[in-house]
């Protein structure tokens, strides 16, 4: 393949540290769940587990297929429960990461998600880069969006 397709759902912001910081955030347990989740099980390399639980009792869980330090993370990703219909691994997530004279410029592609769930996950993510972007500035992120419980895929 050679690129996300025209319909996978993109998302980026400008995160106030080196591309080598930010990576980090997406690879240690106790730095991803404080941007998205409240706990992680992350083995960053081709293969290991990547899972974080959101909120109580649901997890998002895959694998890593790439870690490319201080570059690119690609992992697969769905959601253990059902609650929302994308099974675990099933869909691609790809986060960029590239200098920028702010910081790191962080473009996030999610592929392989159904039409009917693209905008439930593009409103996702809309919501965690920017927590991703407070925290690593030493900021409080705010609210987390998943605090009341995950979105539902049925709106």
């Amino acid at each position: 393949m050679s690129g996300p397709p025209d319909d996978a759902v993109r998302c980026q912001v400008i995160v106030p540290a080196p591309p080598d910081e930010v990576f980090r955030w997406f690879v240690q347990p106790e730095l991803l769940a404080r941007w998205i989740g409240i706990d992680a099980q992350l083995e960053p390399r081709p293969g290991g587990v990547f899972r974080f639980e959101i909120t109580e009792g649901e997890w998002c869980s895959g694998r890593y297929l790439e870690v490319v330090p201080g570059r690119r993370v690609v992992v697969t990703w769905g959601w253990d429960s059902g609650a929302i219909p994308v099974p675990p691994g099933s869909s691609n997530v790809t986060v960029d990461l590239e200098d920028h004279p702010d910081g790191t410029l962080v473009r996030l592609v999610h592929s392989d998600l159904a039409p009917e769930l693209r905008p439930l996950h593009s409103e996702g993510w809309s919501r965690f880069l920017p927590r991703l972007a407070a925290v690593v500035a030493g900021r409080d992120p705010g609210e987390d969006p998943a605090r009341t419980g995950p979105p539902s895929a049925r709106r």
